[in-house]
């Protein structure tokens, strides 16, 4: 398939320089070379990715729905929004996710999928569907768990692929942009890569030769497992009369859509070569709007239950590049016929016009559950804080209440922005149970996941004082505000112990900023009793 010598020799020669790449924080294509060559046609493409938290959830028509339960939308939890695996995720839709929850890696690993695309044709088999599944998951795979290992930086602790083990300190070294390259272990990993897509292709091929699914199991991977998983669910959905005029229409093969398993295959390994091999991959001349017009298309056919005949008049406009009679013509069609809202189905997590393309009721939904009591204040005053963060929330992998609390800063009193990012620390801190038993060792550190509070009041007791009604917010020439709370130095650790618990700790305030090794000795024992702090090493 390639020669492994000249793979190398070319990846140790190339630069992990990026283009930037719509919706992706651009420290996330530099990251090794792999994740650069898949930043390279997919911003010349204009591929993008949405962000998950922006875009509005869509029900699921029934129709497309196997078992009851595949309509079920996530909510809302603690600020976190969950993505479902196969309920978000379509091969179909070349823009992909960006999830603020999730690792780095998923960024290059979603563009990969709208470089591969996927395969369609009206009447095609489930195994037809299952096929074009597992062949359009390949290289996205191999690219997650070979590809991008190659000079991917990582943390002291950890010198081996992690798989799906995370590691915040490995994140942030990763951040820094692609390291040297080891040339054994680069060597391992192309040849791994080159073996895991030469014996899943002949598995696909004996697939299609036998007519029933042939199985590749490597570890824990299985595409074979993954593809007919894939048709279980979206089976229903490919099938239906409504996505067939859709992909009719906008499934083309510049957009990533084959109807021949043959030609999906063709592009598979051709964007395998061009990350593996650095060898140059074949444009398909599709720009942003092609994208978009293809993604916005099937959300107002999901808006419309799946009728694609009510959708004709709508994606005419659409065609014509026309997006507010687009978005008119469709809220005239839902009106009559009973469709989602158009608000929902015009907000897929990117910019479509002014003003329009990101649901700020969703994020404002999300705000109530990771920092209420902020909220209750924004209410209070009358302020409408979540549309302008919103429209100024950038890609980033931090929790939604803390880049609020983050945003806030120039919105809002000192106090109510340290009360924002109370809230927010204390419901997104976790720490490192599994460490546990490994019981005493030397050196300390402080727990990955432990946050740390310091300000002049207490806010525990200034946020039940809101909860209670007792304080009301206020608008302060144009900043949120509110009756400030009496003075109290306060200091907090906030954790979780073995049990899952949240474990919050009261610190002089003079400490709170300490490395763990300068904590004093009481404080220390206090902690490391808790799981706040860990040991930098054991006995071997």
């Amino acid at each position: 398939m390639f020669d492994i010598d000249d793979a190398l020799e070319r990846l140790l020669g190339a630069s992990a320089a990026a283009p930037p790449v719509e919706g992706v924080p651009a420290h996330e294509t530099t990251r090794s070379v792999a994740a650069s060559r898949v930043a390279g046609p997919a911003a010349e493409e204009g591929l993008l990715l949405f962000h998950f938290e922006h875009r509005a959830l869509l029900d699921v028509p029934g129709p497309w729905q196997r078992r009851a339960d595949d309509g079920a939308l996530p909510r809302w939890s603690q600020g976190v929004l969950p993505e479902p695996k196969y309920g978000a995720f379509r091969h179909d839709q070349g823009i992909g996710s960006f999830h603020p929850g999730h690792r780095a890696k998923w960024s290059t690993h979603e563009l990969c999928h709208g470089l591969v695309g996927t395969a369609w044709r009206p009447g095609a088999s489930r195994l037809f569907h299952a096929t074009a599944g597992r062949l359009s998951e390949l290289v996205p795979v191999v690219l997650w768990y070979t590809l991008d290992e190659i000079g991917l930086r990582r943390c002291p602790r950890h010198t081996s692929p992690l798989y799906r083990t995370h590691c915040p300190a490995c994140e942030r070294a990763a951040a820094q942009g692609a390291g040297p390259v080891d040339v054994d272990s680069a060597r391992r990993h192309l040849k791994a890569a080159r073996d895991f897509v030469e014996q899943e292709l002949d598995a696909v091929a004996r697939t299609r030769r036998t007519g029933s699914p042939v199985h590749h199991v490597h570890g824990s991977l299985d595409l074979c497992s993954d593809g007919l998983a894939y048709a279980a669910s979206h089976g229903p959905r490919l099938e239906s009369p409504g996505f067939s005029m859709w992909a009719e229409r906008y499934l083309g093969p510049s957009v990533g859509g084959y109807d021949a398993l043959e030609a999906l295959q063709d592009r598979v390994v051709a964007v395998f070569l061009h990350l593996a091999a650095g060898e140059p991959l074949p444009a398909r001349g599709a720009v942003r709007k092609d994208w978009v017009h293809q993604d916005v298309a099937g959300r107002v056919l999901q808006g419309l239950h799946g009728d694609g005949e009510a959708c004709l008049p709508i994606w005419e406009h659409l065609d014509d590049g026309d997006v507010e009679g687009t978005i008119r013509t469709y809220a005239d069609v839902a009106g009559r016929v009973g469709g989602q809202h158009p608000a929902d189905v015009f907000a897929p997590g990117y910019h479509l016009l002014e003003g329009v393309g990101r649901s700020i009721e969703q994020v404002e939904e999300g705000l109530g559950t990771v920092v209420p009591m902020t909220m209750q204040l924004a209410e209070d005053a009358e302020l409408d804080l979540v549309e302008p963060f919103v429209l100024d929330d950038a890609a980033a992998r931090v929790p939604l209440g803390l880049r609020f609390a983050s945003w806030l800063g120039a919105h809002a009193a000192p106090h109510v922005v340290a009360l924002a990012r109370y809230e927010a620390l204390l419901r997104s801190a976790g720490g490192e149970a599994d460490l546990v038993a490994l019981g005493v060792g030397t050196g300390l550190r402080w727990a990955e996941g432990v946050h740390r509070w310091s300000g002049p009041f207490d806010p525990i007791a200034w946020a039940e004082a809101i909860d209670a009604g007792e304080v009301e917010g206020r608008s302060t020439d144009g900043l949120l505000d509110a009756d400030r709370p009496e003075d109290a130095d306060t200091g907090l650790a906030m954790g979780r112990g073995e049990d899952g618990e949240l474990v919050l700790v009261a610190l002089p305030v003079k400490v709170v900023d300490l490395a763990a090794s300068e904590l004093p000795a009481e404080v220390q024992a206090e902690l490391g009793d808790l799981g706040l702090v860990r040991p930098e090493r054991w006995p071997g």
